[in-house]
């Protein structure tokens, strides 16, 4: 596709604006396609170098050539590549290392091709247009250094005409500097190069962006900013003249006309006098109004061309009709856009990519905007890095909205009035960093706020200030806020910290407003104490005259889509990128499980394991998104987060290939605009327990009037158990989210899954529909025999046999009674009446069933060469992630198999539980797990055969199913993966625990099996 993207670049230390799409008299090269040679320089010296941000004088500058000398570009290490391209992506085990990160390169690499230049460009004003490098990059021409710049991932270009021999062909040369960078989320931490602070960013180096050569009269046009206002159909264009002749012009032309971007309709068409261009830059101002513009929106994304000419060039320029803004609605302040409501639903995107690690293909670009608006998100962060032109592009294209901030904008607080070279060097770093970025993206009509930091946890200094300053005068239009944080914000205080922010074409600082408050770690699943009742539910807020903005939410890591990525990867046959063959071994390992292990029938695919598992994060966040949506309040919410990689940020709702883990209806349906939300206080119970049913409806249709709430309860083969029907008004407007009915009572008769079904009536239409399911349990003791015993010093598992009718003899020493043993809190010893004389009983013919201190027993299982044991995994959590699935068997009798485990498990599922999972290689494994980017499964509860009998482990927490657990009274750590961990109902008596209690009962059942 074409780029709709500004150039930034440095001409004589005038910094300039150029498009480079669209032209009409520009002659451009691209120099993407053509081929490109990688050579590492391993030998070069950059660690101390001295650095420079711009404007540069490249005749002051030191020169590096090659190591050796420039025939060392003679034997490249990679040839034939075309950009964008970095190190990692064609030379990633450069060094013979594949494991984790350790096949990255730091140091100084080379990029060169030739091109051949047209004979007509002479005369002609040539610049070498690069979208962006990282981390830094010193150009020859020629064997000629001609360009210096480090303000990576930006724009920037280089005035070449005196080097560029026209007619004839060129050397170009690229010495790339990789010094350092991350490999996960974090942009807090400062990097250092020698005696400077660097700004934080991804470890990849290369030419990130494409590259062009353009050549030009002396007379363009160097920028069109397109501002939009409050009225939508009207726009105020600033365009930026360029005469770089040595002499005034006089009474010049420019001509502005406005058009369909896809269509060949032209709505405007002026011409204006301009009595005088001044050597270097000349700014106009025009203002545009047209009442017959189509407005853009994430339903309809309308887009229009500005063309700009003046002498012989013609600069287009793409935009929207639009306005964004805060309204005060009777003291609630609420997101508008084109005068209507918008609640906005997002997620966090740590741009990593496939290949070269940072840079999105088109294709990729597109499949990210398209994943998104699937999922029913109207909007997307580039989080703790910036964003990519190609992406916002396809934003623009389908209708998605965007929030970026430029990352990596901190430094040491205590450092800031050192006023030192190190000091100096990173503000004027970071300002042009901020500056390029706003430049080059203020024109996408999808991008609707900045945001300088992520979680700092400094309050905001004088440089602060005089950077959202700088940054609301190159962008008066946006909304531009100071932080985006975790940690207690005060609710009805200002503070600087949490809340400083400007609004569009005001230049008042705020600290109060704008509520933003992170809660990035989520529980794990999604489970009964995140709706408790009206106003009582998870993420509920009635603090109305803020914006409240749930920056982050309810991290929960899934695998990624396997399958499909390692479809994609053999398609295109290149495995040598940063991470392609993890992806390929990860995928071999979930699939050998699988076929080796008895659950290709649960899973007949590496695909249906990993979409199953992605459906609980899904599920989880529908589920928030419903309660953050019916509160009426809450203006925004942002899921943690939106893609994972190889070796983090798991917790990302897409892939690093922007595939939805999951299937992603589970979460569209909490995303439409009109719906009926039927929520639960429980949702897993005893038969015979009641659950309160809630109906609400979400209304984004202005839907109003009077209605009849038809709610009716059924099961799994459809039979009508119960129904319920009220009369409701719907308020419709900007109420957006209205509860309609309260306190149903519904008592489950049988087992299963029940099906609460809504409909809003009107004589015999149907206006809006929902629906929220119960799974029931009735604990069933069938089979089960008091013929056994129990070792357990704190007596939790006998006082639970006997809730259930069963007194059942304590274990302490020697041979077991009875036909099994029920292991709780209780270690044997390794000789005499320990190990020795239990497994002599099970060679016989008995049970040994283990439901606590898994780790300890596989030990002494080992031990006895019972059990081909090899150490255990402590499941992850939040953004790594850990995920649990069964298949069929008699021991899930009653309760759901061939699935991962979800909201029906949430009481093993969820991160206040003991979560781990034992290496076991004999046995059979009948519920498996999985953690993080490991490329292994686990057991989690296995039958080993012993003799004539048999050894039951299970890791899972039983225990914690039939005894109250403490409460997670920690701290929130400064990372917030902890920050969901005081949601639970940790008492004995929460109906969930039914699941595992059930599950006991069963393993006692397999004992007569």
């Amino acid at each position: 596709m074409k780029s709709a993207i500004k150039k930034i670049f440095v001409l004589a230390g005038c910094v300039l604006l150029f498009v480079t799409s669209m032209r009409a008299q520009r002659a451009c090269l691209n120099l993407s396609e053509t081929l490109w040679n990688i050579t590492l320089d391993r030998s070069a010296v950059w660690q101390n170098d001295s650095l420079y941000v711009p404007p540069v004088n490249i005749h002051d500058l030191p020169v590096h050539i090659p190591t050796g000398g420039w025939n060392l570009l003679d034997t490249p290490d990679k040839i034939g590549v075309t950009l964008p391209a970095t190190v990692e992506q064609h030379l990633w085990r450069w060094n013979g290392e594949t494991f984790g990160v350790t096949g990255n390169y730091v140091g100084v690499s080379w990029f060169d091709t030739k091109i051949n230049v047209p004979a007509d460009w002479r005369n002609k004003r040539i610049v070498m247009n690069v979208a962006s490098v990282r981390f830094r990059a010193e150009i020859f021409v020629n064997k000629k250094l001609v360009g210096y710049d480090l303000v990576n991932s930006t724009p920037f270009a280089v005035d070449v005409t005196p080097f560029i021999l026209p007619g004839q062909e060129n050397v170009i040369a690229f010495r790339i500097t990789d010094p350092n960078g991350n490999f996960n989320w974090k942009d807090s931490q400062v990097y250092t190069w020698g005696e400077y602070r660097t700004n934080p960013s991804h470890g990849f180096g290369g030419i990130t962006g494409k590259v062009e050569l353009v050549a030009t009269d002396k007379l363009y046009i160097g920028d069109v900013f397109i501002k939009n206002q409050p009225d939508p159909h009207s726009i105020e264009v600033e365009v930026t003249a360029c005469n770089e002749t040595k002499n005034p012009m006089k009474a010049q032309k420019m001509l502005l006309t406005v058009k369909e971007h896809k269509g060949e309709k032209v709505l405007y068409r002026k011409e204006y006098p301009v009595e005088n261009l001044v050597v270097g830059e000349n700014k106009q101002t025009f203002h545009i109004h047209l009442p017959a513009a189509k407005l853009w929106s994430t339903d309809s994304p309308h887009l229009y061309d500005l063309s700009v000419s003046v002498g012989t060039d013609n600069y287009t320029q793409r935009f929207g009709f639009r306005w964004f803004e805060v309204k005060d609605i009777h003291g609630d302040k609420q997101f508008f856009l084109n005068g209507k409501r918008i609640v906005l639903r997002t997620a966090i995107s740590w741009s990593f990519w496939p290949d070269n690690g940072i840079t999105p293909s088109d294709e990729l670009a597109r499949r990210q905007v398209e994943s998104a608006k699937k999922l029913g998100l109207n909007m997307l962060n580039f989080h703790r890095t910036i964003g990519h032109s190609n992406v916002l592009d396809y934003a623009d294209e389908l209708g998605l909205l965007y929030f970026e901030e430029p990352g990596g904008n901190q430094y040491p607080i205590s450092h800031f009035n050192d006023n030192n070279k190190q000091s100096k060097f990173y503000f004027a770093y970071r300002n042009e960093k901020l500056a390029r970025m706003i430049k080059r993206d203020r024109n996408h009509p999808s991008l609707v706020i900045y945001n300088l930091h992520n979680e700092r946890g400094a309050w905001p200094q004088v440089q602060d200030y005089a950077q959202m300053r700088m940054a609301h005068s190159l962008d008066p239009t946006r909304i531009l806020t100071y932080n985006s944080s975790n940690g207690e914000n005060p609710e009805n205080e200002a503070n600087a910290r949490f809340k400083l922010h400007l609004m569009p074409n005001d230049t008042t600082f705020y600290d109060y407003g704008w509520y933003d408050r992170h809660h990035a770690g989520g529980p794990g699943c999604y489970h009964d104490n995140l709706y408790l009742g009206k106003d009582n539910y998870h993420r509920f807020s009635d603090h109305k005259d803020e914006i409240i903005y749930w920056g982050e939410d309810g991290a929960i890591g899934t695998p990624p889509r396997l399958q499909l990525i390692r479809d994609e990867i053999l398609q295109s046959g290149t495995t040598s990128g940063w991470e392609a063959m993890d992806y390929m071994k990860w995928y071999d390992a979930y699939d050998s499980f699988l076929k080796h292990n008895g659950f290709a029938k649960a899973f007949p695919t590496v695909d249906d394991l990993t979409r199953a598992m992605g459906n609980v994060a899904f599920y989880y966040q529908g589920r928030v998104i419903e309660n953050i949506r019916i509160s009426n309040t809450v203006d925004a919410y942002a899921v943690n987060g939106w893609e994972s990689m190889k070796l983090e940020n798991h917790s990302g709702i897409v892939d690093n290939y922007r595939y939805p883990k999951g299937d992603v209806e589970v979460m569209a349906r909490y995303n439409q605009p009109l719906f009926l939300a039927v929520k639960m206080n429980r949702k897993v119970l005893n038969v015979g327990d009641t659950t309160i049913v809630d109906t609400y409806i979400v209304n984004e249709k202005n839907l109003k009037g009077n209605y009849s709430l038809q709610l009716i309860a059924k099961d799994a083969e459809g039979t009508v158990l119960a129904t319920h029907v009220s009369s409701v008004h719907v308020k419709g407007g900007n109420v957006y989210g209205q509860c309609l009915q309260i306190g149903w009572n519904f008592v489950p008769r049988a087992t299963g899954y029940v099906c609460i079904e809504a409909k809003l009536v009107k004589g015999k239409k149907t206006f809006a529909t929902g629906n929220d399911s119960l799974f029931a349990v009735s604990l069933n003791t069938k089979g089960i025999t008091a013929n056994g015993s129990i070792a357990d010093t704190t007596g939790v598992l006998s006082n639970f046999m006997k809730t259930v009718g069963f007194d059942i003899p304590e274990y302490k020493e020697g041979t077991p009674s009875g036909d099994y043993l029920l292991v709780g809190a209780f270690e044997p010893t390794q000789w005499g009446s320990g190990m020795s004389d239990i497994m002599e009983w099970v060679y016989k013919g008995h049970t040994l069933i283990i439901v606590d201190n898994a780790e300890r027993w596989a030990e002494f299982l080992a031990d006895k060469e019972v059990l081909d044991y090899r150490g255990s995994k402590k499941l992850g959590t939040a953004w790594y992630g850990g995920n649990f699935f069964n298949r069929e068997h008699p021991i899930f009798d009653g309760l759901p198999v061939n699935c991962v485990f979800n909201w029906e498990y949430q009481c093993f599922a969820t991160y206040n539980r003991h979560r781990v999972g034992l290496r076991c290689f004999n046995g059979e494994t009948l519920i498996a797990c999985v953690s993080d980017h490991k490329k292994e499964v686990y057991s989690a509860l296995s039958v080993i055969p012993a003799g004539r009998g048999k050894i039951i482990i299970t890791t899972l927490d039983i225990p914690a199913c039939i005894k109250d657990v403490k409460a997670y009274t920690v701290p929130v750590d400064l990372d917030g993966m902890n920050e969901s961990m005081n949601t639970f109902n940790t008492k004995s008596e929460n109906r969930a625990n039914v699941v595992g209690q059930q599950l006991l009962l069963n393993l006692i059942k397999e004992s007569n099996r």
